[in-house]
This record gives C-alpha cells, structure tokens and sequence, in this order.
C-alpha cells in the first residue's frame, strides 16, 4: 500500500517511497509470518490427520496386535493338549505296564526298558505292534493291486473311445428321456410288446451324436418300421449301436466316425409316433439298456432320475 505526507510549502501530498531499511524489514516481517503460519498447519495436520504410510502402520499394528493374540490362544490350547497327553501316558504305563514313566534326561538307565521288556504286560503290547504291522502289509499289497488295476485302465484309455457311454443328443434334458428297454405299450395299437431301446423327445432337426467311434455298417431308408436307419459297428467288445427314426443322414456305410460326430438329424420316419431318436446298445447281438451307459456325461444324480423316468415311462414312440 503506497503512502502520501502534506508536504506545506507546494500545499499537495506527495508520495512517501520507502528506503532499503524499511524493504528488508517488510520482507523480513513477511517472511517471519510464513514460517509461523507454515509451523501452525504442520502441528494441526500432525497432531489430528494421519498420513497414507502413518495409516499402514497403525492397520499393520492392530494386525500384529491380533495375531499375537490368536497365536497366544493357540499356544494355551497347545500347552493344555501337552498336559493332557502327559497325564494319559501316566496311565497308560500304570495301568497297561505297571510302572512308572521314565524321565527324560541327558544320560538315560536303559535297565528302566529291560525291566518293562520282562515285564508280562509288554507281550500285550508286541502282539498289537504285530498285528499292526501285518495290517500295514496287507495294505501295501492292496495299494500294489489298486496301482496295478489303474495302470491296466490307463493302457486301455484307447479303447474306451470305441465304448457307447455318452448321450446319442448334445447335452439333452431331462424331459427328453422317454421309455427304455422292456415291455412297453405300442403308440398305436395299443399292446404291450418288447421295446428295444431307449427313446429321446427331441424337435426335428435336433442333431445325432455317435456315442463312440466305429465303422458305419449299415444306412437305411424306410416310410415303414424303424424309418430311416444308421448302424455303426464298435471295435471294443461287440457293441454296434442303432439310430432310428431320422430324417437327414450324413454318414454313408463304411465311413468310420468318432464319438461326438454328427451323424444325422432327428426325424419322425417310419413308424413314429412324433418326432424322436429311437436309440438301441447292442453287444454280441443281445439288446443292452442305454439307460446304463452314459456314464461320461451324467453324475449319479442325474443317473437315478434317467432310471426312474425311462422305467417309469409306460407307452413308447414307436
């Protein structure tokens, strides 16, 4: 702020400048100030408001505080079972062998043992510790034998790709399972007769899957009976495996196929009720029941319910 003196002989005010003293000593005032005021938000901030890294630490201090307690407890309970565990050994060398424990020190009378060992009691405690190495024995060869049978399945890994163990539908639901093998009522004449496989509600057009891989044998097309046909021959004991009622067939006879392979489409040919796949296990010419094999795809939850609704399931689709 500028400063003005009356000056009486020109009658005016004239403007005051300040010299280099009084500068220096605005300067030096200011400058004072600073300091204090900067000393007075550096005691408020420290003594009320923590800092990020002054945060960390109180949170890793109460951590600490807390697993030092935890592990307190935990060395409590432990000294507790270590007592426990002594006054249990008491009884059992006074009651089993008659005698007393022997204390641990840094040179040990091995006669205390020597005596234990004549003692007739201890011939109780050899007989248990032969049994139970006998027991550890059996257990060996047993895991030898487990060890040996999982090697023999691992060897055959191959082979069970030619084995019939997944559903003939992607991923199909529980509503899709109809009637399986046995004495079922015909859907239009209305009489019990042998049903040779396993029915599957599906729209037409719902994809085909073969269930393992083989050799197609067989391709068929027909207005009557099972309609329009795929068989496909198994490499692995026997097992062919039959597709009913199609519509579209992709697979000509002698083509080999892999489990999963689309093969045809579902379809309402022949002698169908509505539109579904007819699905039928065959092994060395005897009907097997599909309900049984498909093992890779259901848990046993899902294994019962399908038994329950294919047994349950009185009248067939075809």
């Amino acid at each position: 702020m500028n400063r003005y003196q009356f000056n009486e002989e020109k009658l005016e005010f004239t403007k005051v400048r300040p010299n280099i003293k009084t500068v220096f000593k605005r300067i030096f005032w200011v400058f004072l100030g600073s300091i204090a005021l900067a000393l007075v938000y550096y005691l408020i901030f420290g003594m009320f408001i923590l800092s990020p890294a002054e945060r960390n630490l109180v949170r890793e201090t109460e951590l600490m505080q807390s697993e030092y307690e935890r592990l307190s407890r935990e060395t409590e309970n432990l000294n507790k079972v270590i007592e426990e565990l002594e006054v249990r050994d008491k009884n059992i060398y006074g009651t089993v062998l008659h005698s007393t424990p022997l204390e641990l020190t840094e040179e040990i009378d091995i006669s205390h043992y020597r005596a234990l060992v004549e003692d007739p009691s201890f011939a109780l405690a050899y007989h248990a510790d032969s049994v139970i190495t006998g027991l550890e024995r059996k257990a060996a060869l047993v895991t030898r034998a487990l060890y040996m049978a999982g090697n023999q399945v691992y060897d055959q890994l191959d082979s069970l790709d030619y084995l019939p163990a997944a559903f003939p539908l992607r991923n199909p639901p529980m509503e899709a399972m109809g009637a399986t093998i046995g004495r079922r009522i015909h859907p239009f004449y209305k009489i019990p007769i042998d049903h040779t496989g396993m029915d599957f509600l599906a729209g037409l057009g719902t994809d085909v899957l073969a269930t393992a891989g083989g050799r197609v044998v067989n391709v068929s097309r027909s207005a009557r009976g099972r309609g329009n046909v795929v068989e496909i021959e198994h490499p692995y004991r026997g097992y062919k495996t039959v597709y009913a009622h199609l519509s579209d067939i992709f697979v000509r006879k002698g083509q080999y196929v892999e489990r999963g392979m689309v093969i045809a489409r579902v379809g309402s040919s022949g002698m169908s009720f509505m539109p579904h796949l007819h699905y039928e296990i065959q092994q060395e010419g005897l009907i097997r029941d599909p309900v049984h094999y498909y093992f890779m795809d259901v848990l046993p939850g899902e294994y019962r319910q399908i038994m329950l609704t294919a047994y349950n399931t009185g009248q067939s689709l075809d």
